[in-house]
């Protein structure tokens, strides 16, 4: 029988995103990374959940390196957000990095909560068909 966590990974809805995405690297194992804090990383969306996002970059990011991501929500701003690396891993296009938001509460969270339900009910018009 299949361990029933490893189907349920995920605790938010994700939705595509495509968008561009900075992220700048600010510590790995606890310490600040000084000589790349002033250094930006470029990336492309993938999907994005009320508690991170998944991007596509031309860079590796080692799991636990925490980074701030940088990207605009079409219609709702742009976001600016601590987050920490859960995975990495290569694709064609350079590497999938899943990253989870770190103190992300309040207003900020509802802004991404906001989005994600605008996005699924484009997606989804036809549902109030059924």
């Amino acid at each position: 029988m299949r361990n029933r966590a490893s189907l349920f990974q995920r605790r938010y809805f994700r939705v595509p995103f495509n968008g561009p995405i900075e992220f700048q690297i600010l510590k790995y194992n606890r310490r600040y990374v000084t000589h790349l804090s002033s250094k930006y990383g470029p990336g492309r969306g993938h999907d994005l959940g009320e508690d991170g996002l998944s991007f596509i970059s031309p860079y590796s990011l080692p799991v636990e390196m925490i980074v701030r991501v940088d990207f605009e929500l079409p219609g709702f701003g742009r976001e600016r957000i601590l987050a920490r690396v859960v995975r990495s891993r290569p694709v064609e296009a350079g590497y999938l990095t899943a990253v989870q938001f770190l103190n992300f509460h309040g207003p900020r969270r509802e802004k991404i909560r906001n989005f994600i339900t605008s996005e699924t009910r484009k997606n989804y018009r036809f549902l109030k068909y059924l």
